[in-house]
């Protein structure tokens, strides 16, 4: 009896080793390319205190830069090339989430979705908008209207100085964040008779002390006069929809929310928040707070709004986009440095006040309308925010590429498209902001595929693998042939290699949209699609002895002496991918 008991555990163990031998991509789970995050409905509604912006700036400023010169763990992390972000499958994707969604990544958009972004009307129902609440004071005067079918709306003001300035930039942003995979709210240019607003009687604002206040008539005329009206008396706002759900505050790029049970994952881990900061730098949003985002409960039964739900996590006001602040044009320094920054602070204490910096050479835009916003003298590995980001100082290298393959994706028609939603109306400010967005865009493709092989979404049809080359979808010159070696990844012997061969790739300067009624056909369906017919080879591997009890092959793509290796299984006469190393 004990020696059949030995036995067992011999070959128990002898499979567990043997298992161990195999690579991980074996043994976990085939992920498809895009799948969604498991959640669970939260069985109320939270409760949330808002965060404090002053609490939040002496942290993010002061805090935990000494925090994080002061940790040995964090410097080995740094030199170690940073941990690993924490919602990402083996295929290199972001999954779907409440977070993020896989748009522009997943299937070509036409012209016309750029152009809407995430707008579903044409902004406030005709007739009167009532006015329920107004900030009179502050960088970003404005108010809250609601209109005759009981939509609230946030209305935002351009500064009277500057028609145009921040409610283009913050259309504009918002279509191409949209597009990248972000949640972002319904936002809308547009321009309002001023009659249109009639002031309802509980209306409120805040005093300079941050107390409720009635909200007069005259408090209203006094925000509304100093505006650039047109002929017909109209003023130009931006106008964004409250969605719908409960309204819950900010969320933090920080940390877990202990109210969210399907909150697992700690925010600065999050690779579609880290890699923010690629879209960020190429917008010039340098206000990207904890209170520029908005977390909104969601009842899975709206007609029970208290009942069970799911938060969605939205990024707001992108008013500092472009050359855009809330008060006006940007300063020459914005998206250069912090606006309390150690680094600069100590080069100035060391250069005795001899270091000149990029920025010093810019000058005023000769558009009103646009500002500061350039690409010269923009270097995306030296962009800064105004505020630290938690979640863009745990960026890794990785990260950056992912956030680049979606951009690459995001091609000139689509920005030409979504620029022209901001309307504006001085002349040459839509051709600057297209030329500029395209430059930008160029400068952080070359950046964030500096080190990777530009290939990406391994997918097969039959037994033909397809592989993305970013470099020509992103409009990048080609580098050279795309080589191939295919072999039997088998566990614990030695690889065989089965076939080899080169793939010519070329490059075209940029893709064409045409529009064709209700849809749209992009040559970024065929453009950069690598095709590699391995029938031949999967025919052979048939007739091995063992292959069907480990049907596994690695096709290794080389380029210019960057490497990937796309892991797949043999189903039949098809394949599956299920892992990608870079």
């Amino acid at each position: 009896m004990k020696q059949m008991t030995f036995l067992v555990m011999l070959a128990v163990s002898l499979g567990i080793a043997a298992g161990a031998c195999a690579p991980g991509w074996k043994q976990t789970p085939h992920d498809r390319m895009f799948q969604r995050e498991a959640v669970k409905p939260i069985p109320r509604v939270p409760e949330r205190r808002p965060t404090s912006d002053w609490w939040d700036h002496g942290l993010q400023l002061i805090v935990r830069p000494i925090g994080r010169a002061l940790s040995p763990g964090r410097w080995i992390s740094g030199a170690m090339g940073g941990r690993a972000a924490r919602d990402v499958n083996d295929l290199g994707q972001v999954p779907d989430s409440d977070w993020f969604e896989n748009r522009i990544s997943r299937r070509t958009m036409t012209v016309d979705e750029a152009f809407r972004g995430p707008t579903q009307t044409t902004g406030p129902a005709v007739g009167p908008l009532f006015v329920i609440s107004g900030k009179v004071d502050g960088a970003t005067a404005g108010f809250v209207v609601r209109d005759r079918d009981g939509i609230t709306w946030y209305l935002k003001l351009d500064p009277p100085a500057s028609p145009e300035l921040s409610t283009s930039a913050e259309v504009i942003a918002s279509r191409l964040l949209w597009m990248a995979g972000y949640h972002v709210t319904e936002i809308h240019a547009i321009d309002i008779e001023a009659r249109r607003f009639l002031l309802d009687p509980k209306a409120k604002t805040k005093d300079r002390y941050g107390r409720k206040i009635p909200l007069t008539p005259l408090a209203l005329d006094r925000l509304l006069r100093p505006l650039n009206t047109d002929k017909a008396g109209r003023i130009r706002v931006l106008v964004s929809r409250q969605p719908d759900g409960v309204v819950l505050g900010p969320f933090d790029y920080r940390g877990l929310d202990p109210d969210d049970a399907n909150d697992k994952i700690p925010h600065e881990h999050r690779r579609s928040l880290r890699a923010l900061w690629v879209f960020s730098a190429w917008l010039n949003n340098t206000d990207t707070r904890n209170q520029n985002s908005l977390d909104v409960f969601r009842p899975v039964d709206p007609a029970k709004p208290d009942g069970p739900g799911m938060i969605r996590h939205y990024l707001l006001d992108f008013g500092n986009s472009l050359g855009a602040t809330g008060t006006g044009e940007k300063i020459a320094e914005s998206g250069f440095e912090y606006i309390f920054d150690w680094r600069v602070i100590a080069s100035n204490l060391f250069a005795v006040g001899l270091r000149t910096t990029r920025y010093q050479r810019l000058r005023r835009s000769p558009y009103r309308s646009v500002g500061i916003f350039e690409a010269k003298a923009f270097q995306p590995h030296d962009w800064r925010p105004t505020f630290p980001n938690p979640a863009f100082e745990e960026c890794t290298r990785s990260d950056t590429f992912w956030a680049a393959s979606v951009l690459a994706r995001i091609q000139p028609d689509h920005i030409r498209a979504a620029v022209s939603a901001g309307r504006y109306h001085e002349d040459g400010a839509t051709t600057h902001v297209v030329q500029t967005l395209l430059e930008r865009r160029r400068k952080m493709l070359v950046y964030g595929f500096t080190g990777f092989l530009e290939i990406d979404q391994p997918r097969a049809r039959g037994h033909v693998l397809i592989v993305d080359d970013l470099r020509a979808i992103g409009g990048l010159p080609n580098t050279g042939p795309l080589r191939y070696k295919v072999r039997w990844n088998r566990t614990r012997r030695a690889d065989r290699e089965l076939a080899h061969g080169t793939v010519n790739t070329t490059t075209p300067d940029r893709a064409t949209i045409h529009d064709t009624g209700e849809a749209s056909v992009a040559h970024a369906g065929v453009l950069g699609e690598v095709q590699i017919d391995l029938s031949s080879t999967l025919a052979a591997l048939q007739r091995e002895a063992g292959f069907a009890d480990d049907p596994f092959i690695t096709v290794e793509l080389t380029r210019t002496r960057l490497s990937a290796q796309i892991h797949l299984r043999v189903v039949g006469d098809t394949l599956l991918p299920i892992s990608l190393d870079r």
